[in-house]
Formats: structure tokens, C-alpha cells, sequence
């Protein structure tokens, strides 16, 4: 029997995270992606507080899971939480996606994100946003490409560039990511399972 998408377990889709600054357009970039306003979108920095996650389907990839993360460079008590919850995606992250925002200059965060990413094994690929507003990207793109990534330019508000971002993203997806399980994602790392083999016949039916 096929699965439909929305049968998909979520442990047999492809993880995709966008990670990036306060206000860099992460959560428009998901709504653009999955076509829905899947995450709040506001010009107050912060908005997003815990991660946002959508199901949806990428072709040729397949069933995929979008996730929204609160800002790296959040600060104060509860922005070190947010940021402290956004890298635990990373153990989640199949692909992950890197927002940068060309009115900001990129530094520290976005290096030392990459670099996480990096150590995981994780492929990345830098997403410039915002051309819409800012055309002149090539400071951006010059980092991106100072460091090996893959880049696309797209504006989350009109839509320019979104295909050849996704055709960027078919291009650097893990290959043969998601191997076929009988159980699904109703198994995790840690949990103990009692496999029952029956060695006899059973019982009788009671008459």
C-alpha cells in the first residue's frame, strides 16, 4: 500500500532547518517554500520563540520537514534559551539553510554556525534574502563563496529566485537520506524495544 504525504512519518522525511539572524526573513522564507503561513511574520525581532516545523513535499526528494529557529544572535536570559533550543535542531538537521540578511554585515554568528554545521556533517547552503529591497548582494555572496557554500539569491516577498533556491537545495540534499523502516519514527535513539518471538503453538481457543 503507498503511503500519501501526510502519512509520511516524520522519521522518514528529509529534515530541513533554516537557521539565521533576528529579522533576516527565515520565517518568510518557510511561508514562501510551503506556500502557507506556516510562521508568524513580524519586523519585531524575536518573533519566533521555539522552532516551527511544516510538512510538505520537494520533488525529486520527496516528503520533507521545514523548521523554522528563533534567532542566533537572540540575546538576554530567554534569548540564550531560544538560541540554546535552535541548536539543538542541529541533531535534528538533514539539510540546513543559512539566511543572511544583506543589510546586516555577517560575523561571528553566522561563522560559528557554519562551523557547527560543519562538524556535523551537515550539507549547508547560504540563502541571501531580501534582493527585493537590496540588490546589490555581492558582499554576502562573496562570503558564502569564501567558504566553499552554495548560494542563492531570493527575495521571500516576491518570490524571486525561490526556484532556483529550491534546485539548489535537490542539488546538496544528502543522497538516499531516508532509507525505507518498518517502524517508522515511533522508534528514537534511546529507547528500549523487547522483540516477542513465539517458540510454541498458541493456546487452545477456550469452547
Amino acid at each position: 500500500m503507498t503511503q500519501t504525504l501526510n502519512e509520511t512519518p516524520t522519521g522518514s522525511r528529509l529534515h530541513i532547518a533554516i537557521f539565521g539572524r533576528r529579522n533576516a526573513g527565515k520565517s518568510s522564507l518557510i511561508n514562501a517554500l510551503t506556500s502557507q503561513q506556516a510562521a508568524i511574520v513580524s519586523e519585531v525581532a524575536g518573533t519566533t520563540t521555539d522552532p516551527v516545523r511544516k510538512a510538505m513535499e520537494i520533488l525529486p526528494i520527496g516528503p520533507v520537514v521545514i523548521i523554522d529557529t528563533a534567532g542566533i544572535d537572540d540575546t538576554g536570559a530567554l534569548g540564550e534559551a531560544r538560541v540554546a533550543r535552535t541548536l539543538r535542531v542541529l541533531e535534528q538537521t538533514d539539510l540546513a539553510l543559512l539566511v543572511l540578511d544583506p543589510t546586516a554585515v555577517a560575523d561571528g554568528y553566522e561563522a560559528d554556525l557554519a562551523s557547527r554545521i560543519a562538524a556535523r556533517g551537515v550539507p549547508l547552503v547560504a540563502v541571501v534574502n531580501k534582493i527585493d529591497l537590496h540588490p546589490d548582494d555581492g558582499e554576502m555572496v562573496a562570503w558564502a563563496r569564501e567558504r566553499n557554500l552554495p548560494v542563492a539569491s531570493v527575495s521571500a516577498l516576491t518570490l524571486e529566485g525561490l526556484g532556483q533556491l529550491k534546485q539548489t537545495m535537490i542539488k546538496h540534499a544528502p543522497p538516499a537520506w531516508a532509507e525505507p523502516s518498518i517502524l517508522g519514527d515511533l522508534v528514537r535513539p534511546g529507547d528500549t524495544v523487547v522483540r516477542c518471538i513465539p517458540i510454541d503453538k498458541p493456546p487452545p481457543r477456550a469452547g
